[in-house]
């Protein structure tokens, strides 16, 4: 699967309120894939944005939610910290 340029630019949002925050890791657990960092921008039913950041192969990126707040996958292991 080819992944589209947009969706791998610093501040992009994803269709799942999903801010892709850069690539955290090259090496990551599936064969030749990326961890990308994600940060859910969901607006929860008290007013407030989930913000929970967590990883996700780069073939995952495209269908990414979050693992707090909406059921995701379990997320992947970060190696750099995020804000």
């Amino acid at each position: 699967m080819k992944i589209k340029p947009e969706t791998t630019v610093v501040g992009y949002t994803n269709r799942n309120q999903q801010v892709y925050l850069g690539l955290d890791n090259p090496n990551g657990p599936d064969h030749g894939q990326s961890v990308l960092a994600l940060r859910c921008e969901r607006v929860l039913p008290n007013g407030n944005k989930c913000g929970f950041v967590y990883g996700v192969n780069a073939t995952d990126i495209f269908h990414a939610t979050c693992p707090k707040c909406r059921g995701g996958k379990e997320n992947l292991p970060l190696v750099k910290h995020y804000t």
